[in-house]
């Protein structure tokens, strides 16, 4: 008699990821001081104070010279994250292709860890909090990045690098507005940028991202991207035997750190609690 209910299982390789966000937050900060960043390093950050501009003319055309003095703010490489997993040799046997699918899912899974680092550290070192009621349109929604400029030029804040980062509460209202909203040219940057560019709004380049502290109401970050600084380097990548079974391992390990370093060129707007 013949067989016929036997149907060998064969594994795709090509399996369907998790959904995760591609670096955004990453791609827009400072990262000037990235240099061998591991674990327990410090960047010391020199902050110049600003030199003062004198009437010449009021003097009676002398001048005396005035003493200068630096500031400087630490930043601490401090965050430690990793990935270790087993490839079981006969899941690799019977998988129909590659098994790149799970290292992609790591790296992708340590951005996602990284973006959220970055937007929190954003908000938690704000200089300026904005609040208010949840908008409910588009031109409300607008309204409050209106707001955040005003915000931005009473600080003195620089009129280019401006950026805006808002959730998917926040971004659905800006949608609405699209009449007000500008393209903004995206070539060239990562993917991730450009898949989540929403426009151009009030000098604002904006984008969405679900990394935001707040995700069940409407949240958005701006700020000026010289202003937050992020370190980050994958520290080590590396393949071995298992010892007890038959099986690859593979691991990796991120270092990260971040500051605002110019709160006052750092704003939230958030749901009035």
């Amino acid at each position: 008699m013949a067989i016929t209910k036997f149907i060998p299982k064969i594994w795709n390789a090509s399996m369907l990821t998790e959904f995760r966000e591609q670096a955004i937050a990453a791609n827009l900060v400072n990262r000037e001081y990235e240099g061998d960043a591991t674990k327990g390093n410090t960047v010391q950050i020199t902050t110049a104070i600003s030199v003062a501009v004198k009437d010449y003319k009021a003097a009676g055309r002398t001048t005396t010279a005035d003493d200068v003095d630096d500031a400087s703010q630490d930043l601490l490489i401090d965050q430690e994250k990793n990935f270790d997993f087993y490839v079981d040799d006969i899941d690799r046997a019977q998988a129909a292709g590659s098994m790149d699918a799970y290292t992609r899912s790591a790296a992708e899974g340590l951005v996602e860890d990284a973006d959220k680092f970055i937007l929190k550290t954003a908000a938690d070192g704000a200089g300026i909090g904005l609040t208010g009621a949840a908008p409910t349109t588009g031109d409300e929604a607008f309204n409050i990045v209106r707001d955040l400029r005003k915000s931005f030029n009473q600080a003195h804040v620089p009129v280019g690098q401006r950026v805006l980062v808002a959730n998917a509460e926040f971004d659905a209202l800006l949608v609405d507005a699209s009449s007000k909203i500008t393209s903004v040219d995206t070539s060239g940057s990562p993917a991730g940028l450009r898949e989540a560019s929403v426009g151009r709004i009030l000098g604002f380049d904006t984008y969405t991202s679900e990394n935001l502290p707040v995700v069940d109401a409407p949240m958005v970050v701006a700020f000026y991207r010289p202003a937050i600084a992020y370190v980050s380097q994958i520290e080590k990548t590396e393949g071995m035997r298992a010892q007890n079974k038959f099986a690859d391992r593979l691991r990796g390990l991120h270092v990260y750190g971040g500051k605002v370093i110019r709160p006052l060129a750092v704003a939230t707007w958030s749901v009035t609690p």
